[in-house]
């Protein structure tokens, strides 16, 4: 497995507004929609917001994964977005979370998007990546992070 094949440098959102979860996801996915990386916005909030209804997505160490499998995308997708204030995403641990990777899935292959959850946790749980990440400065600073950190858990 190997995510930073799916994680595109224009994938990389560096701030996002803080607020409560609903415009987090909301503001997450019109950026992606702006940058022409989707196109039904609305279908793709209300999935993440229903996987979210089932429990929250949000972690230990100030990192969520909101994910969906969706017929909206044909190949998983992956975007990360930090939030430098940081958000209530009703994490595990109760702190607020800083990095957000939305992963995206179609509904015709779900066990793949396991794959990249489980590989995503090993990789902020077996990693210095969430440390390193909180102070990159561009797109290309934590994709090259990302690739350095995930070779330690290939």
């Amino acid at each position: 497995m190997n995510i930073c094949g799916l994680l595109k440098e224009n994938h990389i959102i560096l701030d996002l507004k803080p607020g409560d979860k609903r415009h987090v996801l909301e503001e997450f996915v019109f950026e992606l929609k702006e940058s022409g990386l989707i196109s039904n916005e609305k279908i793709i909030l209300d999935e993440l917001l229903k996987r979210e209804s089932l429990g929250s997505t949000g972690l230990e160490k100030g990192v969520a994964i909101p994910h969906a499998l969706t017929e909206e995308v044909k190949e998983p997708f992956l975007a990360l977005a930090l939030s430098k204030k940081g958000v209530d995403f009703e994490a595990v641990d109760q702190m607020p979370t800083y990095i957000f990777f939305l992963l995206l899935g179609n509904k015709n292959n779900p066990g793949f998007q396991l794959k990249v959850l489980g590989h995503i946790c090993r990789l902020v749980k077996e990693t210095q990546f969430i440390e390193k990440i909180k102070i990159a400065k561009s797109p290309q600073d934590i994709h090259s992070i990302l690739e350095e950190e995930e070779g330690k858990i290939s």
